[in-house]
Formats: C-alpha cells, structure tokens, sequence
C-alpha cells in the first residue's frame, strides 16, 4: 500500500537491515524512488529508462547520507563509441543463454505483421516479460 517506505522495509527484512548493493531502473517514477531508498550503504542506481513516463528525482542529500552513487546507462552510446565492448558484451549473453544460463520471460509472441498489437501490448503493460515478433518460418 505504501511503495516509497514498503519496498525498502521489504529489502530490509530480506537482506538483515543492509539494503540492496544496485538497482538497475528501467521504470522510473515511484518505483525508481521506492528502489532508490531501499539501496544499501555505498550501493548504486543505475537508470536505464522511464517506462512508467516519469524520469525521478534524486535527492543530494540522500547521495551524501548514504554514501550512494547514481548514474545511467545508454546503450546506444557504447554502440558508437566502444562498439568491440558491446560486441563481447552481446556475445557474453548469448553464450549465457545458449548454454541456460539466462532464461528471459517470454510474455506473448506475435507475427511480424502483427507488429502493431505487440507494441500495444507493450504500451498499455499487459507484456510482463519479452514481446517476440516472429519473422519467417520458426523451427
């Protein structure tokens, strides 16, 4: 009922009052500020978007108190600047996952010309998970 002190007592009781080491954000908004408080001393906050439309606030004061550390992420930077990090990176997952290490959500698979319900499903949140678009014959 109360996100911004609920998902922070919540941690607490799961990690013996310490906190989380990151949190990776790509929703922004409250839950970005419910997460942002639930960080461990030193821990970090790294944003990667604003799905939920609303881009959070961090408090300076916060920052110092805790000791924590915010920064972001965009990907399409590393892909112009350090494009042999990203390769590797990418290469590094997809072993992960070849070899089940990673096993993704998949929410709903959709045709390609069915491209249109399959970013509805993603903008009104009914996806909790990957959205696949199949393109040709699958195996």
């Amino acid at each position: 009922d109360n996100l911004r002190d609920g998902l922070r007592d919540t941690v607490n009781a799961a990690t013996d009052g310490q906190g989380v080491d990151i949190v990776i954000d790509p929703v922004g908004g409250d839950l970005a500020t419910a997460a942002f408080r639930a960080l461990a001393w030193r821990g970090r906050f790294v944003v990667v978007g604003f799905a939920s439309g609303e881009i959070p606030k961090f408090a300076g004061n916060y920052l110092l108190v805790k000791n924590v550390e915010v920064s972001g992420v965009q990907w399409t930077d590393y892909c112009a600047r350090q494009l042999d990090r990203v390769q590797a990176a990418q290469a590094q997952m997809f072993d992960l996952w070849s070899n089940g290490k990673l096993n993704p959500v998949i929410s709903q698979t959709y045709e390609l010309a069915d491209f249109v319900k399959a970013l509805g499903a993603l903008s009104t949140a009914q996806a909790r998970g990957k959205v696949i678009l199949k393109i040709g014959e699958s195996e």
